[in-house]
Parts: structure tokens; sequence; C-alpha cells
């Protein structure tokens, strides 16, 4: 059985897991929500008891939150999921990060960002990510838990601009991404959660991971957005989880 957080969530909409999924949010959306808030220990410790794996989902997406309004949902709340996982006996989570965590590369000009380069976050946003990428590193590290961060591009049905092209992820490309994160034979690793876009400004090398769409195919994309999203355009990663 997977628990689904932040099973309400846009990203989450898209996401076809395959068993018994137990799904969860602060908000009981539809019947088959566990409503509860992941901020409380306990209530953490209930929902993800029995599970084989934990896809995380969680969190504050929007990438213009200062400090303040990131705090409790993007770092308390993980430290809660990776406790609660170590506690429960859960094996494996798999935790959503973005590629705001290393964005700062392409604001220094990289044009092709691998997996291998340090974290360059750029903002607050992409710095919690970094932390909880760290933190998943840690319950790997002291106590044995399987934990793979992806940093999830732009999830959409289609790119929004010209400038999303390189950080864009398709939905099928979403899915292939999570089944793979879900097998792949990884005790702990980050890895960059991109279709097999055209250019390719981001290096993907998750085991077991084939993406199999490319934004070139949409011809008709603008040139930019007005009013811009809540990130930085070039980067093309405004997420919604």
């Amino acid at each position: 059985m997977i628990v689904l957080t932040g099973a309400a969530g846009g990203v989450a909409s898209l996401l076809r897991l395959d068993g018994p999924v137990r799904r969860t949010d602060l908000v009981a959306a539809d019947p088959d929500i566990v409503a509860g808030d992941l901020a409380d220990p306990q209530f953490c410790r209930s929902v993800v008891r029995g599970a084989d794996a934990i896809v995380h989902l969680a969190g504050q997406a929007d990438p213009s939150t200062p400090w303040p309004g990131l705090r409790t949902p993007n770092a308390d709340v993980t430290a809660n999921v990776l406790d609660a996982a170590v506690a429960a006996g859960v094996p494996r989570v798999v935790l959503a990060s973005s590629l705001h965590a290393v964005a700062g590369h392409v604001d220094a000009g990289l044009t092709f960002v691998g997996e291998d380069l340090p974290p360059h976050a750029c903002c607050p946003y992409g710095a919690a990510k970094v932390l909880a990428e760290q933190l998943a590193r840690c319950y790997a590290d002291v106590w044995g838990l399987t934990a793979i961060c992806l940093r999830l591009g732009g999830v959409l049905a289609r790119p929004m601009a010209q400038s999303w092209r390189g950080g864009w992820l398709s939905p099928g490309d979403l899915n292939r991404l999570v089944t793979a994160a879900l097998t792949a034979d990884v005790r702990f690793g980050i890895y960059h959660g991109v279709s097999a876009n055209t250019p390719q400004v981001y290096g993907y090398g998750l085991p077991g991971y084939a993406p199999e769409d490319d934004s070139s195919t949409f011809t008709d994309l603008p040139d930019d957005l007005t009013p811009p999203p809540a990130t930085h355009p070039r980067w093309g990663i405004a997420h919604r989880s």
C-alpha cells in the first residue's frame, strides 16, 4: 500500500499509482481522502502505518512564498513524514523536491544543469527543497530509509511558454518518473524530474526512468507569459503540488 500526501493537489491529481493507495490531505476534497494535518506527528504516524511506501507531495507549492510560510509545510512536515516512516517501518519515501533547488545555476548562465552539480537555490522555496533533500539523505544514512528525491519541473499537460521548454514534465512522464522512483534499486538519490525535452536544460538519470515526451512537439507556444507566473519564467518550473 502506498500513502500519497498532498492528494488534493494538482500534481497528485495527475498521478496514477498501481495498487492500493491511501490518500491524505489537509481537507477531504472527496470521500477517498483521509483528512488531517501532517504537522501533527501523531496524525502523521497514524496515516502512514502499514504502508510499503510514501509519495510525499504535500507542502506549500507557491515558489514566491517567503520563509515564514514555508517553515511548517515544507520543512517541519517533511521531517515529520521521515520520522513517521522510520517509526512505522515504512521502507521507502519518494519526496517531491523542485528544480528551484538548482535554478540558481541557470541564473548564473549555465545552459545545462546536471544532477552532479551542487544545489544552487533560486529563492527561499528552493532552499526549503534543498533542506528537505538533505533531511532525506540523513534519514537514509542514519536509519536506513530508502529516500528518492525528485526535483519536479513544470507539471502540466503542455508547456505554458517557450521559456518552459527545458523544465517541462508531462503528466505521462510524471507517472513514469514516480513509478521508477518506487522501484529503483537505490538507497538514496536526488534526480531531476523533466521530460525528454529539446533543448535539454536539466539532465536526468533516475534508474528505470525513460521519458517519452518532448516539449519541442509544441510549436504554438507564446514567447512568454503575461502576467508572468510566480517564478522566474526562464526556469519553467512553476508546479503545483
